[in-house]
């Protein structure tokens, strides 16, 4: 049965896309990964900022959230790709 219903599908007619719909979806892939790439460079940034920021908390608002100066070191050294 599975077979019949492969042998149905006539793909010699499918029409296929002019150059104009190809350029269309090229660009269109294109300005997908850049966006992703613009977003991937914000969150990079905002994560290094953040480590950065991580070196001026007080120890009292350390120990309010539960965190040793050890801990916030670690997480300041580490490379702003890394999560």
């Amino acid at each position: 049965m599975r077979q019949n219903c492969i042998d149905t599908i006539d793909t010699t007619t499918a029409p296929l896309p002019s150059w104009g719909q190809w350029v269309k979806a090229g660009v269109k892939m294109v300005r997908a990964d850049m966006l992703q790439l613009v977003e991937i460079g914000r969150i990079w940034s905002m994560r290094a900022h953040h480590r950065r920021q991580l070196h001026d908390i007080s120890d009292e608002t350390l120990r309010d959230v539960g965190l040793n100066r050890a801990q916030i070191r670690e997480q300041a050294q580490k490379p702003f790709w890394m999560a």
